[in-house]
């Protein structure tokens, strides 16, 4: 089963540039060939605009999700369980 990486481009980040996509295409690419996956969470929408206008979506080798518990839950479902039980009153 390969690695799985989870990376958020979040609430901080307002704008992307070329510079920026290009280094996080190199990234994908880079987890890509070493069998681990990039996904994406909490993307603003003026970054997810400029990634829709780019290949980059089409070449990520993973998922972007609204929040970074989307992305969780959808990454490994088995511990997003085991945490909710947890934090459960008991």
């Amino acid at each position: 089963m390969p690695t799985l990486m989870t990376r958020t481009v979040g609430p901080a980040v307002e704008t992307i540039d070329t510079s920026t996509l290009e280094s996080l295409e190199a990234i994908n690419h880079r987890l890509k060939d070493g069998g681990n996956t990039l996904h994406m969470s909490e993307v603003k929408g003026p970054v997810m605009n400029r990634l829709k206008r780019s290949e980059f979506l089409v070449e990520l080798n993973g998922e972007v999700q609204l929040s970074q518990f989307d992305a969780v839950s959808d990454i490994n479902p088995d511990l997003t369980r085991r945490t909710q039980e947890a934090q459960r009153p008991q």
